[in-house]
């Protein structure tokens, strides 16, 4: 991940020898693509009070498209679809690890908004954060082999912060890096409840018309 962020980095110093700031006002699209770095999971059970478990995952795919609007007062505004998907990794039981399989993704459709640090340079800072909500998923949940519950699914609200910087190429087309915390209202699955929430750092290309 460091190797990646400093190629990153060095790509956008040398492109900013030639290159001269633009607005990001009017409409535009955007495509990011990322990781998703998932925070352990407590799941509790509404059959059992007091019973808790802690689920741990990989890190894994994280994809998100917007439509949005630039205004002139430094402030963007669109609409967002995203959607990732983590491998559950081990269950933890009274300190106990044991390795599980499955996985849990999610599809959100967000509204958000951000703060461009307009200036001088090629380079935006800026920050944001969004709500809306998310269809979560966990399926294929087995343990030693065994399966230890159906797949199910719940929608529940969504909401996102985070920060990032982008680097015009050209006055239509621009290059963002961004960190989001992302996190939703407890989804339920059966008897069962569970955190879900994740950081992501995402590379993009946004395309003004």
């Amino acid at each position: 991940m460091k190797k990646i962020i400093l190629a990153i980095a060095c790509c956008a110093t040398l492109l900013s020898i030639s290159s001269v700031a633009y607005s990001a006002e009017g409409l535009y699209v955007s495509g990011n693509l990322g990781l998703a770095i998932p925070n352990n999971s407590d799941v509790t059970f509404s059959d059992s009070p007091g019973a808790t478990l802690t689920v741990e995952s990989n890190s894994g795919l994280a994809l998100a498209g917007a439509i949005g609007y630039g205004l002139s007062n430094n402030v963007r505004l669109e609409a967002e679809v995203a959607y990732q998907k983590n491998d559950m990794d081990k269950m933890k039981i009274l300190g106990v690890g044991l390795d599980i399989n499955g996985d849990t993704s999610s599809l959100a459709l967000l509204l958000n908004g951000y703060y461009d640090f307009k200036n001088k340079s090629a380079f935006t800072p800026f920050i944001g954060g969004g709500i809306g909500i998310a269809k979560v998923n966990m399926s294929d949940v087995t343990l030693f082999g065994l399966p230890i519950g159906s797949s199910d699914d719940d929608t529940v609200f969504a909401y996102q912060v985070g920060a990032g910087v982008s680097y015009a190429v050209n006055e239509k087309v621009s290059i963002d890096v961004k960190y989001r915390y992302f996190a939703t209202s407890d989804p339920e699955f059966g008897t069962s409840t569970m955190e879900y929430s994740s950081h992501n750092i995402y590379a993009g290309v946004r395309v003004a018309f």
